[in-house]
C-alpha cells in the first residue's frame, strides 16, 4: 500500500472516531437522558423539599459533597442517603404515558399525592414529582411531573420507597462525614497520652514521637474509620450544656486535619457507664454510641507501627546494600531499574519481591540490641523516606531478630522469611540451602559417588 493510501485511511479512521466521540456518543447520551421524567442533573440540585406520610423534610446542599437537613430540624444529612434519593428521582423513566387528565386526577391518587418532591438548582430551574396510587396491574404506580396540569405516567413502584423518607432517615447518623483520602493528620488526646499520625503519601503515614515510626496504612485508616461508619444509637438535638453528657471534660479529643478545610475537625467523646456520648465541637447535637468506639480511638501507638522491616518509599529508593563479614552486595538504580551485585535482572526483581514481603510477626520497642555481631545487615538508601539500616541476628529459639537502631525498633521474624531470596543473595548471606541427602540406592545398585558443593561466591 502506498504512503498516500495509508495516510488517507488514517485520516478517514480519525474522522470516524471523532464522529463517534463528538457527535454519535453525545447524541446517544442525550437520547437516553431525554427518557428521564425529571430533567435536572442531580449534581446541579442545591435544595429539595420532600412531603410524605412521615412529614415534610427540607434538605439543602452545603458544598459539593455535603448536605444539611434544614427542616423540621437543622442537622447534617447523610450524603449517601441524599445522593441515592436524588439518583432515583433524576433517573426515573416512564413505563407508559397517560397524558394530562385533570378530571380523573383522584382516580390516580394524585389529588392528594402520597409522596411529593420539589427540587431546585442554583440556576433557578425547578421540578416537581408526585406519586399517587398503585396501578391495578403490574409493578407500577401513577406519577405526575410538573404539578397540576402536568402529564401522568406509569412508573416503577420502587420510587415510592425512595421518596418515603423522613428527616430521621436522611440525617447523618455518624459523628463525621469525610473520605479517608481527605485526612492529613490525626491527633488524639486520651488517658493513654497524645497520639499524632501524619500522612506522608496516599498510603504512607508516620507516628510522631521521640522516634518517627512508620505506620501501617490499614491500621491508621481503621483508627478513624469508626467516626464515619458507626451509626449512633440515639440523638440529642438542641444541646447547649455539654456537661450533662460529660463532654465539657471529654475523655477523648480527636482533631482531624482534612484537605480543603482550614481548621481541624474536633470530635469529643466521653463515657458514662455503658454509654459513650460524642459530638463535633460547636454542634448542638450529641450522639450515643457503643463503648467500643472509645477503645478504637485510644490505641497503643505501637499497635499502629508498620511490620515491614524495610518500609521505604520505592519511588525514592536509589540503592540496596547487603553486608556480611566485611563484604558487600549492592544494587543501584540505573534508569527505571536496578543493576549490580553480579545479579541478573530476574534475580534483582526476585530480591525486591522478597524484600517487600519482609513482614515481622511482631514489632516492639528496642530495649538494647542482641549481644554479639549481627549475622548480616541490609541498608536501603535514597531520599529521606528511603533510608533504613537493619541488622539481622539469629534468634535464640530460631528465626531472626531484625534491629533498626535509628527507629529504636526490633522485629521478630520466622526462620523462613528469607527463603524467597534468589540463590546468589542467599549464598552471599550464608543462607544457601544444604544439599538434600541422596535417596537410598536400590539393593544391588552401585553406590553413587559423593559430591562436595562449591563454597558460595562473595562479591566485594
Amino acid at each position: 500500500m502506498s504512503p498516500r493510501a495509508t495516510l488517507t485511511l488514517a485520516v478517514i479512521l480519525a474522522l470516524v472516531v471523532g464522529y463517534i466521540f463528538v457527535v454519535d456518543r453525545p447524541q446517544a447520551q442525550r437520547a437516553e437522558e431525554a427518557k428521564h421524567l425529571v430533567q435536572l442533573p442531580s449534581q446541579e440540585i442545591i435544595t429539595f423539599t420532600l412531603d410524605n406520610t412521615k412529614g415534610t423534610t427540607a434538605v439543602t446542599r452545603r458544598d459539593a459533597t455535603h448536605w444539611d437537613v434544614t427542616s423540621p430540624l437543622h442537622v447534617p444529612a447523610a450524603a449517601f442517603a441524599v445522593n441515592g434519593l436524588l439518583d432515583s428521582v433524576t433517573g426515573l423513566v416512564q413505563q407508559k404515558t397517560l397524558g394530562a387528565s385533570a378530571s380523573d386526577i383522584a382516580a390516580y391518587g394524585l389529588d392528594k399525592p402520597a409522596e411529593r418532591i420539589q427540587l431546585a438548582t442554583a440556576g433557578g430551574k425547578t421540578a416537581t414529582l408526585e406519586i399517587g396510587k398503585a396501578a391495578p396491574v403490574g409493578n407500577a404506580v401513577y406519577a405526575r411531573v410538573g404539578g397540576p396540569g402536568g402529564n401522568i405516567y406509569l412508573v416503577d413502584t420502587s420510587i415510592k420507597d425512595a421518596l418515603n423518607k423522613s428527616a430521621a432517615d436522611l440525617r447523618q447518623k455518624t459523628l463525621a462525614d469525610f473520605t479517608n483520602a481527605d485526612v492529613q493528620q490525626v491527633r488524639i488526646v486520651s488517658p493513654t497520652g497524645t497520639l499524632v499520625v501524619d500522612r506522608l503519601a496516599p498510603d504512607r503515614w508516620k507516628i510522631e514521637g521521640p522516634h518517627v515510626w512508620p505506620a501501617d496504612d490499614f491500621k491508621v485508616t481503621d483508627l478513624f474509620f469508626p467516626l464515619t461508619t458507626t451509626d449512633a444509637k440515639a440523638f440529642h438535638d438542641g444541646v447547649t450544656d455539654l456537661s450533662a453528657y460529660g463532654l465539657d471534660h471529654p475523655t477523648i479529643t480527636a482533631d482531624l486535619t482534612l484537605a480543603g478545610r482550614k481548621d481541624p475537625l474536633r470530635i469529643l467523646l466521653a463515657q458514662r457507664e455503658k454509654v459513650v456520648y460524642g459530638t463535633v465541637a460547636g454542634s448542638p447535637t450529641v450522639l450515643e454510641f457503643d463503648p467500643s468506639v472509645m477503645t478504637k480511638l485510644s490505641p497503643d501507638p505501637m499497635s499502629l507501627v508498620s511490620r515491614r522491616v524495610l518500609p521505604y518509599n520505592a519511588q525514592d529508593l536509589t540503592s540496596l546494600t547487603w553486608r556480611r563479614g566485611g563484604h558487600t552486595l549492592e544494587v543501584r538504580r540505573q534508569g527505571p531499574g536496578f543493576t549490580g551485585g553480579g545479579l541478573s535482572d530476574k534475580e534483582i526483581s526476585d530480591m525486591f519481591s522478597a524484600v517487600n514481603l519482609l513482614d515481622a510477626d511482631k514489632v516492639e520497642p528496642l530495649a538494647s540490641p542482641p549481644a554479639g555481631a549481627p549475622a548480616f545487615e541490609v541498608q536501603s538508601d535514597g531520599a529521606a523516606d528511603a533510608r533504613y539500616l537493619v541488622q539481622f541476628y539469629p534468634a535464640p529459639k530460631g528465626g531472626w531478630i531484625a534491629v533498626d537502631q535509628a527507629l529504636a525498633l526490633q522485629y521478630q521474624l520466622t526462620g523462613n522469611v528469607l527463603d524467597g531470596m534468589p540463590q546468589p543473595v542467599k549464598a552471599f548471606l550464608g543462607l544457601a540451602e544444604a544439599p538434600k541427602p541422596a535417596a537410598a540406592p536400590a539393593p544391588g545398585a552401585p553406590k553413587p559417588g559423593a559430591t562436595t558443593p562449591a563454597p558460595p561466591k562473595q562479591t566485594k
